[in-house]
């Protein structure tokens, strides 16, 4: 994907229903009826999708150890206020779209098309400008990008039960054979072939004998 030949359509589109966008083992992304849509054109070929509207992510980001669970799970609301990128769709999404109303943007409180337009513009030209060359997404891989009140972004990187998420104050990966990794603000913790290490404020844990 040349990051360069990125654009959106132009026909607003609203979900005319709550929609799972991912749900592996470690993660689900669901969006509300009502979000608002535009699909995200690469090359001019449908790959993807920027929403404006209301959901949940949750991230189970828990290292279990025989001296108990480690870590806590992540969520945050997903508000018409922070828009956020999927690239690659889901299978059930397009059935479950149907043209926005002047009344579905004014339920989001956008007084046209043309200002819910410069919006979305506006987000994913902020998204694409800060990166250059290309990546490559595969057919059942996932990519979100969430927008932050900081003008950063998270991103997760989805493929079937393997996953890596970053933000400004966590990495987050794991592997569907117990494998995972987390690094956060003075803390390491790692669980790999029934081993955890967990660096945690200066203090070292090392459990030899982890499920």
């Amino acid at each position: 994907m040349l990051l360069q030949h990125v654009q959106l359509g132009t026909q607003p589109q609203r979900l005319t229903k709550d929609t799972i966008l991912l749900r592996n083992d470690k993660c689900i992304i669901k969006t509300a009826e009502g979000t608002l849509t535009l699909p995200i054109l690469v090359d001019d070929n449908p790959s993807g999708h920027l929403f404006i509207g209301k959901g949940e992510f949750t991230l189970d980001a828990i290292i279990e150890t025989t001296r108990g669970a480690i870590g806590k799970p992540m969520t945050r609301n997903l508000t018409p206020n922070q828009p956020f990128l999927m690239f690659n769709a889901t299978k059930n999404l397009n059935e479950n779209l149907t043209p926005a109303s002047t009344q579905d943007l004014s339920n989001m409180a956008y007084r046209s098309t043309d200002e819910f337009l410069k919006k979305a513009d506006d987000t994913l030209d902020q998204f694409v400008r800060r990166r250059h060359g290309h990546f490559d997404i595969e057919s059942d891989t996932h990519i979100f990008a969430f927008a932050t009140e900081h003008g950063r972004w998270d991103i997760l990187v989805a493929k079937q039960n393997k996953l890596v998420y970053a933000s400004k104050h966590r990495v987050y990966v794991s592997r569907d054979n117990g494998e995972s990794v987390s690094v956060g603000p003075a803390q390491i913790l790692v669980a790999k072939k029934g081993k955890t290490v967990v660096i945690d404020k200066g203090n070292i844990l090392v459990d030899r004998d982890a499920p």
